[in-house]
């Protein structure tokens, strides 16, 4: 309700009307982390498969920044800056610190927020206050599903909206980029309706990416694709190369992938797997069904078959085998054949 001193009233609360001309506001230029990917003063949304390499990339991304490197596609580097990683789920000490090291981060421009004593959430005052005291122009929360309030639900845009909203006013008040990576649901669809979310949450950034493999590139490179631009017209796919021997390395860019290539490869593999696990289920059934085996021949069998050591994990699991020793030898049996 409205009086007729133009108060906006509700309740006992009692809010001041106010309003902003248009030809009072200073216009600004829009300013890049990595042109047109990652805008200052905003959120940009990078989703990917688990293992795809999204904290290797993002790695690569600090490394760049903190030395003032040129990222992929940009011929000037801004200054070298400070960034905030904030990863759940590698250790700095065995992951992300050599990682930095292996790509010739400047380790001293980069952070991370301490949450031993209360874990960080997507609202968190810690957040505003790390980036202002590193003057920070990267922060990397990763993966966001992971620093969720209580009561916060990712399936719903009323969840969604507030956080997002939140973390854009802290972007645009420490004109930073914050990078919220995330993983791909496990729906089909298209790109836009495969983060693991509410949609809303694609469609609340100004700038979104995702990261993986397509089916016509070599199974060590990975490309990330723009999957929305607001400030711009979508960049091309970025292409990096990951490997055991070489490690990281940008190679270059490619105007044809698409974000749905990715989701499609994704949704591809993911039906493989899901044959080569029934495969190694039957296997289980086959040696095991009424009788016991030492873990050994178990094993080596199933070597014997191609069937991948995590694979042969899964089908453990969803066959129910159980192990103990018997006279010494560590012996497989199925669950419920143990009388």
């Amino acid at each position: 309700m409205v009086n007729e001193n133009g108060i906006h009233e509700e309740g006992e609360t009692v809010v001041e009307l106010i309003t902003k001309t248009a030809s009072d506001i200073v216009t600004q230029e829009i300013i890049w982390t990595w042109y047109p990917f990652l805008p200052q003063g905003s959120a940009t949304l990078l989703i990917g498969d688990g293992g795809s390499g999204k904290s290797f990339a993002t790695c690569a991304l600090a490394a760049a920044i903190s030395t003032g490197r040129p990222l992929p596609g940009m011929e000037t580097a801004m200054p070298p800056s400070d960034v905030i990683i904030q990863n759940t789920e590698n250790g700095w000490s065995t992951v992300i610190k050599p990682r930095l090291d292996m790509l010739g981060a400047d380790c001293s421009r980069i952070h991370f927020i301490d949450d031993s004593q209360k874990r960080l959430t997507l609202t968190d005052s810690r957040i505003e206050a790390a980036i202002r005291k590193h003057n920070a122009k990267l922060l990397v929360l990763d993966p966001w599903q992971s620093m969720l309030d209580q009561n916060f639900s990712m399936n719903r845009s009323e969840s969604v909206r507030p956080a997002l909203m939140h973390l854009e006013k802290v972007a645009q008040r420490t004109q930073s980029t914050i990078l919220l990576v995330g993983h791909i649901g496990k729906s089909r669809g298209k790109a836009q309706h495969r983060s693991l979310g509410s949609v809303d949450l694609v469609n609340a950034v100004p700038s979104a990416l995702c990261l993986g493999r397509a089916a016509e590139l070599d199974p060590d490179v990975r490309c990330i694709c723009h999957l929305k631009g607001n400030f711009s017209s979508l960049g091309p796919a970025i292409l990096f190369r990951l490997n055991k021997d070489s490690g990281f390395s940008w190679i270059g860019t490619d105007e044809d992938i698409t974000p749905d290539d990715i989701m499609n490869f994704n949704a591809a593999k993911s039906k493989e797997d899901k044959g080569k696990l029934n495969e190694a289920v039957d296997f289980i059934y086959d040696v095991l069904s009424g009788t016991y085996m030492p873990a050994a021949e178990f094993n080596e069998m199933a070597a014997e078959m191609d069937i991948a050591d995590k694979t042969l994990e899964r089908a453990r699991k969803k066959a129910g085998v159980k192990s103990r020793k018997i006279d010494g030898i560590w012996t497989v049996f199925l669950e419920g054949e143990d009388d």
